[in-house]
């Protein structure tokens, strides 16, 4: 008889530690993925704010197309302004 319960509480620690591990566990996968989640926020409104600044660059830049301005009067705007340039354009730095 003595040997059924410690065999009997042997199981029941066992068990008990095992769930420990788990509770343990699922705490360091849930900060884990809060964290992330905060990183993701941070992340997201950086590209809205991009997101953001483009569209206010497109509209001025049709405004400048609308205006009825001169070719290369809107690409010399565009270059200075906002440092656009064109695909295939090569460019050269003198230090």
């Amino acid at each position: 008889m003595e040997k059924e319960r410690k065999k009997q509480f042997s199981l029941t620690l066992l068990t008990r530690v095992l769930l420990g591990v788990l509770v343990v566990v699922s705490i360091g996968i849930f900060a884990n993925s809060v964290m992330r989640y905060n990183v993701l926020l941070e992340e997201q409104r950086e590209l809205e704010e991009q997101l953001e600044a483009y569209r206010e660059m497109k509209e001025e830049l049709q405004e400048l197309l609308d205006s009825g301005e001169d070719y290369d009067v809107i690409v010399r705007i565009a270059k200075e302004k906002w440092g656009l340039q064109f695909p295939d354009e090569e460019i050269f730095y003198k230090d």
